[in-house]
This record gives structure tokens, sequence and C-alpha cells, in this order.
């Protein structure tokens, strides 16, 4: 029999299994969570009308948070997947860690502590973001009295990866490696145009190439300015139509990822999927593309994202190496 979902680590370090079933309340404590798996099946219930209760009942961290998804969340305008993830959030991390906290007890160090102790770094990252705006929210309707998300420190990113393009030979590596795979036509259309992964994806031949005007629209997901149409050549668009056994590429995100890095790990490329994107930055420069040019068509809100995150270039190659490679899947700028 599972009891997991009744028991919930305390703010002291203790552990606590409470259920409430057929008017009994079954409750206990232990110092360690075996330790609890070990008593629940003798505790003696107790009638709840016995059982003695406040008149009004504490509002914890656990409820306003619910509250706050509830309010906030649901009804707002985003993907149903980062409502998900608030939800999951809650579930997974805050609720094991501050269950039965009153939230006007809350201290800015339990919280930090709680921060600090997330291994995964995207995780931690979304986690403090979320708990942020949930206790400002607290302070601002007045739920509690002191802001203590000022003294609040943001997890500083341990690894952080310095992303560069392929150099002309890990290019020519790269395309060979997946020169006789379905993930072909996916790795030029990266290199050539500079779109995310997801970008990339939803792609349609048929719905969102422009071969009169030789555009294509990109359909942006991560800022406003990252919906665009990027010009190509009669050569890619030749490329394209040749080459896409459909109208999309029908790969599931997760496996272009795994497989490219993969690849690029096995030719010795300390890098991942996402230089491919790195790499059409700088193929644009060396191709004599304006920096303004390049970061249009990578959707940059900043032209300093793209000069000083994009241009982080290990070497110079000559325009002529590069139609080498590509022949005139590129545009021309001279």
């Amino acid at each position: 029999m599972s009891y997991r979902k009744n028991c919930y680590k305390r703010s002291d370090g203790r552990w606590q299994y409470s259920k409430q079933k057929d008017g009994y309340l079954y409750y206990g404590i232990a110092n360690t969570y075996r330790e609890l798996l070990e008593i629940i099946p003798n505790i003696k219930p107790k009638l709840i009308k016995n059982v003695k209760h406040s008149r009004t009942k504490t509002l914890t961290l656990i409820d306003f948070y619910q509250n706050y998804i509830n309010v906030y969340i649901k009804t707002k305008n985003m993907k149903d997947k980062s409502k998900e993830d608030w939800q999951r959030y809650l579930n997974n991390y805050i609720k094991p860690s501050f269950q039965r906290v009153p939230l006007d007890k809350l201290t800015t160090e339990e919280v930090q502590t709680f921060i600090n102790g997330i291994d995964r770094e995207r995780t931690q990252k979304t986690i403090f973001e979320n708990i942020v705006k949930v206790l400002k929210n607290a302070y601002v309707t007045g739920r509690i009295k002191k802001d203590i998300t000022l003294g609040l420190e943001k997890p500083k990113r341990k690894n952080v990866k310095v992303r560069h393009p392929l150099t002309f030979h890990e290019q020519i590596d790269l395309l060979k490696a997946v020169k006789k795979t379905k993930l072909y036509t996916f790795t030029i259309f990266s290199i050539i145009v500079g779109s995310r992964r997801e970008e990339t994806l939803k792609f349609n031949l048929s719905t969102d190439l422009n071969e009169k005007e030789q555009t294509i629209h990109i359909h942006g997901t991560k800022t406003s300015d990252s919906d665009r149409l990027v010009n190509v050549s009669k050569g890619f668009i030749t490329f394209l139509k040749t080459n896409m056994e459909s109208d999309t590429f029908k790969l599931k995100k997760d496996y272009v990822t795994k497989k490219i890095n993969e690849i690029l790990k096995k030719t010795n490329m300390e890098n991942c999927l996402h230089c491919l994107r790195h790499t059409c930055s700088a193929n644009l420069y060396f191709l004599g593309a304006k920096d303004k040019y390049r970061q249009m068509q990578l959707g940059h809100s900043s032209i300093v994202t793209t000069n000083d995150i994009y241009t982080q270039i290990k070497e110079n190659i000559p325009p002529r190496y590069l139609r080498l490679i590509y022949g005139d899947l590129y545009i021309r700028f001279d």
C-alpha cells in the first residue's frame, strides 16, 4: 500500500503523515521518511470531532500558491505546457518542502535554502522566477507585510557553455555524417536559415514558401521579433523541393537533438545542435551580410545579441570556401 501522497517533509526537517478517512484522522511524525513508513500501519485514528481545530484556517504558502495558479496562470493567455509546468513544479517541489508552512511566517532564508537545493539549473531558474512572482503578489495584496523577495539571490549558472560556430572542416565533417540520414535536409535548413529547432520543425513547404518572392516564413518561437520572413536563394528553394519527402520534416524534437549531438560528439566536436544557428550567423558574416540583416534573419530582438553572442568566431572562412560546400544555397551579398 502506498502512503507517499500523504507524507510531507516539515520545515523542521522531520516527516509527517496526515490523512482523513471515514471521519477519522490518521496523524504521525518521525525523524526520517523511512521511520515514518514503519509507524504508519500502527497509527491509531482519532475521531475528527475530537481533534482540536483553530477557528480560522491559517493561510499556507501552498494555499496561496495554488490560488495564484488558479487565478493568474490558468486564465492567462499562455501555452498549455507552461501552465502545466506551474502546477507540476508546485506539486513536485514546492509542496514537499513547504507543506503547512504559514505564508506570513515564511522567511527569505527558508526560500533561499530551498532554491539553492534544486539540482537542475533550468528547473532552479524557473522555480525561482515563479516563486518570486507569487511572493510579490502576496506582498502587493497585503497577505504578507514584508516583501521577502528583496533579499533573494538569483541562482547563478554553474556550467555556462559558450557556443561557437562550426569551423570550415567541422562543417564538412558534419554534412558528411548526416548525408545519407533523414537529418540531412534538416541540418542544411538550420545552417542556411539559422532557425531554432522548433522553428525548423514547424516549417511547411506548401504554406511557408513563397517561391515568387523567394522568401520563407519562419514561425518564431521565442520573442515577438522572431516571427519573420527570410530571403532565400533559388538554389535553396530547389534543394528543399528536391530533398523534402513531405511538406514538413516529420521529426520529433528530442530525436533531432539526441542524434545531432551524438554525431557532433563522435566527430570530436565540442558543440551541440544550437551551434547550427551560430554557424549560420557566422557564414552570413563571412559572405558579406550586414549585421542588421543577420539580426533580422535570426530573429534577434537586439543587434547586441547577434554581434556579441552569435559572432564568437574561431576562424575566418573565405566566401569561396563556403561556396564549395554549399554552392548556391546561400543568397549572394556581393
